[in-house]
């Protein structure tokens, strides 16, 4: 355990260093257009995308081991540290998003983080068919805002990746209309 916290505590400084190189290179080199990423810069950010994946390879084996204890995986509350800490070192990270969403929303009962979670995945994953089916699902059944989730099905069918997502997200939209037709009557 101690070696696992050294090896860590060595890859923030690794990174932390890089970081002030970096700073340091940019300043001392002369104006260049801005479509050009310095190289450090972009070895910094695959960096950082490895080690959002490495810790999901990590959360995924807790969460195996978590459910052979409890079927009930949203309780497992210790993940949403580690899942804060993947969507911090990559934002893109769909999945790691949905995961804390459902635990913060089942795990611990609590709606508003679990939508202010989910909003934070939206804003850095717009185009997130799976993020925004999950917004719709939980403003319909769980905030029994079937008007509120309208939009967030509408947008999970036209960023569908292939035929069967687009199946299932239009059979939401379909159940979301229904209930916006039912609310109204």
């Amino acid at each position: 355990m101690k070696s696992r916290i050294c090896i860590v505590a060595a890859m923030v400084v690794l990174f932390g260093g890089m970081c002030i190189i970096e700073n340091s290179a940019v300043r001392a080199r002369p104006a260049q257009p801005q479509d050009q990423t310095s190289a450090v810069y972009k070895l910094a950010g695959e960096f950082r995308t490895v080690f959002a994946n490495l810790l999901w390879i990590k959360a995924d084996k807790y969460h195996h081991e978590f459910i052979q204890h409890d079927p009930n995986w949203c309780n497992n509350k210790d993940l949403i540290g580690l899942l804060k800490m993947i969507v911090a070192l990559d934002p893109r990270f769909v999945e790691a998003y949905s995961t804390g969403t459902y635990i913060l929303m089942y795990g611990y009962n609590n709606n508003i983080r679990a939508m202010n979670y989910l909003m934070e995945g939206l804003e850095a994953n717009p185009r997130s068919r799976e993020l925004n089916q999950l917004a719709a699902v939980m403003y319909a059944q769980k905030l029994k805002n079937p008007k509120r989730a309208l939009p967030y099905a509408q947008r999970a069918v036209w960023f569908a990746e292939d035929d069967f997502y687009k199946n299932v997200a239009k059979r939401n939209l379909n159940s979301i209309k229904r209930m916006i037709d039912e609310s109204d009557n």
